[in-house]
């Protein structure tokens, strides 16, 4: 696999995914019937939309603050919008949104040296640290 470019990418889009629909689904869990179909159509938007968004305009002279706030915005506000998020889910999932993406490039970064998931905080890798 290309670990360098597209390769990569995609796989930090598929764990993306993955947390993102797994985050949903416990947040809603306590409703009788989840919209799985409304889940995966805001994955889809808010996870692949908002990784494409910041890859064309990460380096491209567009501010931090737009090509992480953009994808940032739609992943914290589009889903308790959309789903109607009573107070009790929102006090789930707002703070498990807020370190998702976090998370996950701390344990990319960690275990397998890749850091530019969140390119704008280092976080070495295992190697780094035990050398």
């Amino acid at each position: 696999m290309d670990t360098n470019g597209l390769g990569k990418f995609l796989v930090y889009m598929s764990v993306a995914l993955l947390v993102f629909v797994a985050v949903l689904m416990f947040t809603l869990r306590n409703r009788s019937k989840r919209p799985v179909f409304t889940i995966m159509m805001l994955a889809l938007v808010a996870v692949v939309g908002g990784m494409i968004f910041a890859r064309i305009t990460y380096g491209k002279g567009v501010p931090w603050w737009i090509f992480y706030g953009v994808p940032a915005l739609t992943t914290f506000a589009l889903p308790p919008l959309v789903l109607k998020m009573p107070k009790k889910e929102l006090l789930v999932y707002i703070p498990i949104a807020l370190i998702m993406a976090p998370v996950i490039h701390i344990l990319f970064s960690f275990f397998l040296g890749w850091h530019d998931y969140m390119p704008l905080f280092y976080v070495p890798s295992w190697r780094e640290v035990f050398g």
